[in-house]
């Protein structure tokens, strides 16, 4: 590939589904050389779709590991052994080793035996490089080849028909495609993001329609996200939960590791023993277990989830208004984590959909918050302002303005912005606040609302952020500090149409 010429670079190109690219790298002359040695920056001013930017580095990205690889490994075998062929000198290698037979295979490969018939630890231990860099390299292999998969014909006669999918349809369709990336991964439930672009893009490349004013690639990635957070295990302290984050890189298994290993098994039992004293009557009992019981399973019935939630609020009032430990009700009630029960909790409150209150103020104000003067040299603007300039699509750009105006909000009333949103930063107050990393990446981008120190529900975005922050305080009964008074004041009037602002 360095010795590649413009014309060989867009015909790769073009080979790998990146045609719409080929005018761009013609005029910048980009040849092999200037391909491998492009960066993120490079390529965000030269590719302007995400899903675009993440298969061609991931293509580049491979390209290197699969040469560093082979590399290395023919000049270890190499030193291993002088009597090596020279077998892996290209891609055709992989194909041989694979098809070959084990005779075939001993002929290409050093023997294992010296002349004193000793085996030759080093010899084997290329073997099991050479093995294992192949498995990587076949799970990495289908990002850059994804094909969609067979989608049922009801499915399959909408989609030629170009009608709009409804949403027990959309559902079908993310069922399957999550089905289909859990086996090209192995059966990972953790996709990274560049995995949900390029698979998002796959389908967007296919079906055009299903782009919908624009948005749809954010809205099918969200979906595909939430879809793989629903079957996933959101039970944090169950151990194999936590091995399999771990295993795959996930930052919750990573982060929450050690503090898992330092609690012994009889302190965990007690734990799970231990019940407060607000429970009354089998009947709630019953109910409550369940409860339990359902929120540690995969597939969920949100029916009957729904019912007895509803069932259940006068206890779950009663113990909120005694002020009982948050932590006793979340393991009495472990669906308030989530933020849909959390927002029905409110309706259930208030009569409101808090949600959608929180869209259209974003909506409505985002743009005048971002001109007032008093946050033109905030950093949050300043950073704002710095990330606009490498996107041109609408639907990114006014998903980074409204994250913009939810995390100035505080800064806009003179209020105190750490009792708000920590943004790249550890949570240190009690009281409802937002951790926010990377506001403005849309690839790495991450939302959290924290209660009393501890992680409560993980979050899409900006809106829902929001909206769970206020409901928090209302759920929970929680006084709010008065440095922030303003700002929840300015949102709740909103909320519950009671002045204008």
């Amino acid at each position: 590939m360095e010795n590649w010429s413009v014309d060989q670079v867009c015909n790769w190109l073009r080979q790998r589904n990146l045609g719409e690219l080929v005018p761009k790298f013609r005029e910048e002359e980009v040849s092999g050389a200037a391909l491998l040695a492009l960066n993120d920056r490079m390529v965000q001013q030269l590719v302007k779709k995400i899903g675009h930017q993440a298969v061609l580095m991931d293509l580049i990205h491979k390209y290197q590991q699969q040469k560093s690889g082979l590399e290395s490994l023919t000049y270890s075998c190499e030193t291993a052994s002088p009597k090596l062929p020279e077998v892996i000198s290209g891609a055709i290698d992989r194909q041989m080793l694979n098809s070959s037979g084990p005779g075939e295979q001993k002929k290409y490969l050093c023997s294992t035996e010296n002349a004193e018939g000793l085996i030759d630890h080093r010899v084997l231990k290329q073997k099991k490089n050479l093995k294992s860099f192949f498995a990587r390299y076949k799970t990495l292999q289908w990002t850059s080849s994804y094909a969609l998969p067979d989608f049922p014909y009801d499915v399959k006669c909408l989609l030629a028909e170009k009608k709009c999918p409804d949403h027990s349809m959309r559902i079908r369709i993310i069922e399957f495609l999550q089905a289909d990336m859990t086996k090209y991964l192995q059966g990972s439930l953790y996709p990274n993001s560049q995995q949900y672009n390029i698979v998002v893009n796959a389908l967007l490349q296919a079906y055009p329609f299903l782009d919908e004013d624009g948005n749809g690639f954010l809205l099918w990635k969200r979906a595909l996200k939430d879809r793989f957070k629903y079957v996933r295990r959101p039970i944090e302290d169950d151990e194999q939960v936590l091995r399999n984050k771990c295993k795959f890189g996930h930052r919750r298994g990573q982060t929450r590791k050690s503090s898992f290993a330092e609690n012994k098994p009889d302190d965990v039992q007690v734990q799970a023993e231990e019940e407060p004293v607000h429970l009354e009557g089998s009947a709630m009992d019953v109910h409550i277990k369940w409860l339990k019981q359902e929120y540690m399973k995969t597939q969920r019935n949100w029916k009957e989830v729904d019912n007895r939630m509803n069932v259940t609020i006068e206890i779950r009032r009663k113990m909120i208004s005694d002020k009982a430990p948050l932590k006793d009700i979340l393991r009495l009630f472990p669906f308030l984590r989530c933020p849909y029960q959390l927002f029905r909790e409110f309706q259930l409150l208030t009569h409101t959909d808090i949600y959608k209150k929180t869209v259209e103020i974003l909506e409505i104000y985002s743009e005048n918050i971002l001109s007032l003067y008093v946050v033109r040299n905030n950093p949050i603007n300043i950073m704002l302002q710095e990330n606009l300039k490498r996107h041109t699509e609408e639907d990114i750009l006014k998903y980074m303005k409204m994250t913009a105006a939810c995390l100035l909000l505080p800064d806009v009333f003179g209020d105190d912005s750490s009792l708000f949103a920590a943004v790249n930063e550890e949570v240190k107050v009690l009281t409802p606040v937002l951790e926010v990393k990377n506001p403005f990446n849309m690839n790495s981008c991450e939302f959290a609302l924290y209660v009393e120190r501890e992680e409560l529900a993980q979050l899409d975005d900006c809106t829902m952020a929001l909206a769970a922050l206020v409901a928090a305080f209302h759920v929970f009964n929680i006084p709010r500090p008065k440095r922030i008074h303003r700002t929840l004041n300015f949102l709740e009037s909103l909320v519950f149409e009671v002045r204008s602002p």
